[in-house]
This record gives C-alpha cells, sequence and structure tokens, in this order.
C-alpha cells in the first residue's frame, strides 16, 4: 500500500505534491485552478486538498490544454454539502444589539443611505431598555455552559448613546460573570465619558476608516458634507494618549474598500503612522440592492485594483519569507485565507457544511431597535427569526438554510472553491427576496482570491517552509 502511494506522488519541499500523470487524475474534470508562482506551475486539487506541482511535461500546455487532457482521464467527482438543524439549536453564541439607528455621519455607501432602497433609513430612534434586557435575559438563556459571552453594540452610532451602553453593559454583567463586549464605532465622537466607559469595561473597539484622508473623506461625511478623517485621528490620539495599553490592545480597524480603489495608500498609512499599526479587517461596499456604484460615474479602471492587489501580495510574499508573516499589512488583507490554506484538512471529507455561512441565531443573534431578532447586523429584514417577545423561532431560517444547501449541492460541488467559498445566505438576498442566483454573481472574483492566495502560499514556501510555522490554528 505504502509502495503504491509513493508510486503516484513524491513530496515536494515546500509542502506540495509533485505529481506524475497518475495523480493527475484525482483533479476535477472541469474545475481546477491551475497557477504559476514564483518558480513552479500547480494544480490544486480541491477534492483532496493537495496543491499538487504541475511536471515540466506539461508546463507546454495551456491551462485550457490541462483541462482537456484530464477530461479525458478522469471521472467527474463532487462534494456533498450538509445543513446544520437549527431547530435542535439550544445555544446562541453572540448577541449583537442596535444601540440606535441614528449616526452623526452620512457615509455615502452606508447602507443605510438612500442608495440602498430596501434598508432602513437614518432616524433618531434608539433601543428601549427594557427591549435590550428582554433580547439579553434570553441570550444568557440560550447561552449557558459557554466559555464567554458576547455582547456587540452596533448602530447607527453606538457613541451617542452612552449612558444606553453603559446601563446595558452593567445589566448584562449582574446577570453573569463572563461577558466581554465589543463596540462599532465611526470614531467621530470620543468624550472622556466615553473612552471611561470602553477602558473600564475593556471593550474590543471596532473603528471604521477607509484610508489616508483624501480615500476616507471621499465617502464618510458628516451632515455636512465634510471629510471627518482629521476629527477621527484627533480622536484617536486622545485615546491611545488616555489610554495607551487599552488601545493597544483593544482597538483595530475595519475599512470598507470602494472604487476609486486606493489599496497602496491605505497600505501607506498602515507603515507610517503607528496609531494605525494595529489589526485590520477589509470588506467591500455592498455591491448588490444599491444606486451607489452607479452613481459614481468612474472609469472602467476605476473599479479595476488588481494591479495594486498583486502588489501588496508580492510585498507579503517578501515579509513572510523573511520572517515577518503576521506583522505585515499584508497579513491583514491575505492572512485569513492563506491560514485556511496552510491548515487544510489533508484527508478532508467530501461531505462539509456550507462554506461561508454561520448557523442563524445560534453563531451570533442580532436585535434591532424594534426588539427584532434577525441573523446578524448585515440581514436588514431579511430572514427575521422572531422578537423578544416570542422569542427565537427557527422555522423560517431552517427553510433558508435548506433551500441554500440543496442549490450548493446542485451548482457548488465541483467548484475549485468549495472548501475556502466564504459566500453566505445574504449572497442570495436580492430586495426582501432569497433568490439563490444572485450569489453566483461574484463566483469568479472569490475564485481569483483563492489563486491569488494559493500564489502567495507556494511563492514563499518554496523559499521558506517554515514561514507560516507562526500561525496557530485559533487565529483562524
Amino acid at each position: 500500500m505504502y509502495y503504491l502511494w509513493w508510486q503516484c506522488c513524491v513530496w515536494f519541499e515546500t509542502g506540495c505534491w509533485l505529481v506524475n500523470e497518475e495523480t493527475l487524475q484525482v483533479c476535477s474534470v472541469y474545475n481546477m485552478i491551475i497557477f504559476t508562482s514564483k518558480n513552479n506551475r500547480y494544480i490544486y486539487n480541491q477534492f483532496t486538498n493537495d496543491i499538487l506541482v504541475v511536471p515540466d511535461a506539461y508546463n507546454s500546455l495551456k491551462d485550457s490544454e490541462i483541462q482537456d487532457d484530464l477530461s479525458q482521464l478522469l471521472e467527474t467527482q463532487h462534494i456533498s454539502f450538509e445543513s446544520p438543524n437549527l431547530e435542535n439549536s439550544d445555544k446562541t453564541h453572540s448577541l449583537i444589539i442596535n444601540i440606535t439607528n441614528y449616526c452623526n455621519l452620512r457615509c455615502s455607501y452606508c447602507a443605510y443611505s438612500e442608495h440602498y432602497p430596501f434598508e432602513r433609513e437614518h432616524e433618531n430612534r434608539s433601543i428601549e431598555f427594557d427591549v435590550a434586557i428582554k433580547a439579553i435575559d434570553e441570550y444568557v438563556n440560550r447561552s449557558e455552559g459557554v466559555e464567554f459571552r458576547h455582547i456587540s453594540m452596533y448602530g447607527g452610532e453606538p457613541s451617542t448613546e452612552p449612558k444606553l451602553v453603559s446601563r446595558i453593559i452593567e445589566y448584562a454583567k449582574k446577570k453573569a460573570n463572563n461577558f466581554k463586549f465589543s463596540v462599532c464605532t465611526n470614531g467621530y465622537s470620543m468624550s472622556n465619558e466615553w473612552i471611561q466607559l470602553l477602558v473600564q469595561n475593556e471593550a474590543q473597539l471596532q473603528i471604521s476608516i477607509d484610508g489616508d484622508k483624501e480615500s476616507h473623506d471621499r465617502y464618510r461625511v458628516d451632515k455636512s458634507g465634510r471629510g471627518s478623517f482629521d476629527r477621527v485621528v484627533s480622536n484617536l490620539n486622545k485615546l491611545s494618549t488616555q489610554a495607551p495599553s487599552y488601545y493597544k490592545s483593544c482597538v483595530y480597524f475595519v475599512v470598507t474598500l470602494s472604487p476609486p480603489y486606493t489599496l497602496t495608500r491605505l497600505y501607506e498609512l498602515y507603515n507610517n503612522n503607528e496609531l494605525f499599526h494595529q489589526p485590520w479587517y477589509i470588506n467591500f461596499v455592498k455591491p448588490t440592492d444599491t444606486t451607489f456604484i452607479d452613481s459614481l460615474n468612474l472609469s472602467k479602471q476605476d473599479f479595476d485594483f488588481s494591479s495594486q492587489e498583486l502588489h501588496l501580495a508580492n510585498e507579503y510574499i517578501n515579509a513572510s519569507i523573511n520572517g515577518d508573516a503576521q506583522n505585515h499589512f499584508g497579513y491583514w488583507f491575505f492572512g485569513e485565507l492563506v491560514k485556511g490554506i496552510h491548515f487544510r484538512e489533508f484527508t478532508p471529507s467530501n461531505k462539509i457544511w456550507i462554506n461561508g455561512c454561520c448557523n442563524p441565531g445560534v453563531d451570533k443573534l442580532f436585535v434591532d431597535c424594534n426588539g427584532d431578532y434577525f441573523p446578524c447586523e448585515r440581514s436588514g429584514s431579511f430572514m427575521k427569526l422572531g422578537n423578544v417577545e416570542i422569542g427565537v423561532d427557527f422555522d423560517k431560517s431552517q427553510d433558508v438554510v435548506n433551500q441554500y444547501t440543496e442549490d450548493c449541492n446542485i451548482n457548488c460541488k465541483t467548484c475549485p472553491n468549495v472548501r475556502f467559498c466564504d459566500a453566505c445566505y445574504l449572497g442570495s438576498k436580492n430586495g426582501h427576496v432569497f433568490e439563490l442566483s444572485s450569489k453566483y454573481k461574484f463566483c469568479h472574483k472569490r475564485i481569483a482570491k483563492l489563486k491569488l492566495a494559493l500564489y502567495i502560499y507556494c511563492s514563499v514556501l518554496e523559499v521558506n517552509n517554515s514561514a507560516f510555522d507562526v500561525f496557530t490554528i485559533s487565529h483562524i
């Protein structure tokens, strides 16, 4: 048995397999990723999770020719998806409370702006304390036995309601002693009272910022249309001066990339200002159910940032080779997917959970200002899970999950990104309707993202095969 195994593949120094004609037969007939690193050409096999080095005999062939050649050798393989049984779920791991619908900024791309007709609008309304109490009580009952309970404060802008946030934190701490808190904020308001509240409760602070002054002020403006960058940076300086240890351990940034893309400026901001040498989470402006993109009146070139992305990828490759795989800015852009590749299963099952999707109401539960429950803060009015009066009702959610899983079993079972896809249910949200075909609009981008991460991973390991040993599974 071991002799036959060794005949089909040779372990390559980079942690990839060197393939001959026999091993090529484990690739998909119709779907595979063929990519070139700095020094080699590879095939990623989604069924076995192997990364295969293409032998020299195949290097003269185009990718399409390799696929054509394989299609004559291979039988179709596929992976099947399983859906969770939400009705038997008795745990909720995280509660998100929409503190207020009011915001002191008017960001152009905001999901609650006039550019998103299927979402709520800005309004001067906050959650009633009694409603928040009911949500916390239910969450405490549904989180019995978890190591840590987590409440996240969302908006609108939570910093405009410091007294309400304080009361919610105080009440939660009386209900249980294992609470952790986080706050999503634009950083525009940073009173001494607010800072004291955050620091005393060690609340994780998620601050939205989109790059340097020019990039940030293009869309993140106040009600008068003035940019917010200078004021946010002033508040960051204030917070880091008053509470330096808190700033270092509890502050992280969220960027929303939107065209014209300025990824290189974001990279420079991270490198050149110690205030921003913190964890980053990078999102893209919501591209569906919106008039925002059409309103920009930009050239096609403004929507392309592939050259910037490749430049950052190469910078990250060099940094990782030199032992800096976790401190370089590229880590926050590529790191999660690179880690997923590094810790992939080498004897994977052909049955998997629906990647990218949470267990609605189990992984987290969002309560809005009306007291209605939804899977998360991005759900809008989609997939309502009940309310604080009747509790969590999984019937509708289970139906959506089952439909989604069934569709994946038809359309995703041979996709090369099947084990790494981050598409979630909301990718199939079209207005107020669940439309499964919607998520496939962006599949090519998700596959391109995986291909770039594979390029990074193999290019690094070809030179330094211990570069990613600094990663731990708990960081994924």
